[in-house]
C-alpha cells in the first residue's frame, strides 16, 4: 500500500536484484514508513560479522529523495525497525555497491526472531527525525 497525505494506492510488486517479494511504502505527512521482505546476508569484518537486510532499490531511492534534510554521518538514516515482535532503533547506511540502504540486524533481534543468513524476513522501518 502506498500512502501519501491520506491517499491510498494499490500494492505494487517489486522485482529487484535484492528483493523478490511484494514491497510496500507507507508515507504520511510527518512519517516515512517502509515495509518489505528481504534476504538476510552476512558481511565479515576484521573484528566482527555484520548481518544485514537490503532495502529494495525503489524504496531506497524514495527515502533518499525525501530525507535529504535529516541524513546523518555517512548519509545514514536514523530509523526505528521491526522484525516480528522485536523493535529497535538503529541507523541505515547507503551502499554504493547495492544502490540501496542497508539495515543492520543486531544479535538480540536475530536471536529473538530466529533470523538466519540466506532466509527472508519481513521488516518495517520508520525514518526518525523528520
Amino acid at each position: 500500500m502506498h500512502r501519501h497525505q491520506n491517499q491510498e494506492f494499490k500494492d505494487t510488486p517489486h522485482h529487484g536484484a535484492y528483493s523478490n517479494k511484494i514491497s510496500r511504502i507507507g508515507v504520511k505527512m510527518d512519517t516515512l514508513e517502509y515495509e518489505f521482505e528481504g534476504e538476510v546476508w552476512l558481511w565479515s569484518g576484521k573484528k566482527t560479522d555484520w548481518w544485514f537486510i537490503t532495502m529494495p532499490q525503489d524504496m531506497s531511492d524514495h527515502a533518499q529523495h525525501f530525507t535529504k534534510h535529516v541524513r546523518r554521518g555517512f548519509k545514514s538514516l536514523k530509523v526505528n525497525a521491526r522484525i516480528g515482535s522485536s523493535e529497535w532503533q538503529t541507523s541505515m547506511f547507503p551502499s554504493k555497491e547495492r544502490k540501496s540502504y542497508l539495515l543492520p540486524i543486531k544479535k538480540a533481534i536475530r536471536d529473538a526472531e530466529g533470523v538466519e543468513v540466506g532466509k527472508a524476513k519481513r521488516v518495517k522501518v520508520t525514518v526518525l527525525g523528520l
